[in-house]
């Protein structure tokens, strides 16, 4: 591998979330960290230094790297078919037993499984189960979410107004009408306004 030009193809075309864009694209935030490989708890960069990947991907690499029988199911399955959506009522064989597996699992009395991309996607949908479930019980206005100070809930516009990081808060756009601030208690928070209710995290 080229390392140089891979960090230079890398800063020319690639657009990092959580990234201060203008010192990386001039080189002045250093080479980008190529990675190349991954075995247990240890991700390996171009260079061949290892790492403990602490954040385990972004959180969701829960079963470690270089996992044969992981890469052996993917290509099966994308050598059958690599996608399909599940939109109006569409589904594979391996997207029913996996659902009825993990209800079957499931502490309670879950019943469904709704399937999304990221931590974001995940505290997004929430939110909105929580909003359309209050519709649908002829509470319209109760739509009021808390979020913990310092807690990280995503960088989507309704999980990061529910993150509870002001840095967030003053350099993105939230939902419409948020303001950030204490209550009495001195707990900080984001209190945002919208149709129907208010949102504070």
């Amino acid at each position: 591998m080229d390392i140089k030009k891979i960090s230079e193809m890398d800063r020319n075309s690639v657009l990092h979330p959580f990234t201060q864009l203008h010192d990386f694209a001039a080189g002045k935030a250093g080479d980008p960290t190529i990675v190349e490989g991954g075995k247990g708890i240890r991700i390996r960069d171009a260079e061949g230094r290892e790492y403990i990947d602490g954040f385990a991907g972004l959180y969701c690499v829960n079963i470690g790297y270089g996992r044969d029988e992981v890469a052996e199911a993917i290509a099966r399955q994308a050598y059958k078919l690599a996608y399909y959506h599940t939109y109006a009522a569409h589904t594979t064989e391996e997207l029913a037993k996996l659902s009825d597996r993990l209800v079957k699992m499931a502490p309670g009395k879950m019943s469904k499984v709704f399937y999304g991309l990221s931590g974001s996607d995940a505290n997004e949908t929430q939110a909105k189960l929580v909003w359309y479930y209050n519709n649908l019980r002829g509470l319209p206005k109760k739509k009021k979410i808390i979020a913990r100070e310092r807690g990280y809930h995503g960088c989507s516009v309704v999980s990061g107004s529910m993150t509870g990081m002001s840095f967030y808060h003053g350099r993105t756009p939230l939902l419409l009408g948020c303001k950030s601030g204490r209550d009495g208690a001195g707990v900080l928070g984001t209190s945002c306004s919208r149709a129907g209710g208010t949102h504070s995290s």
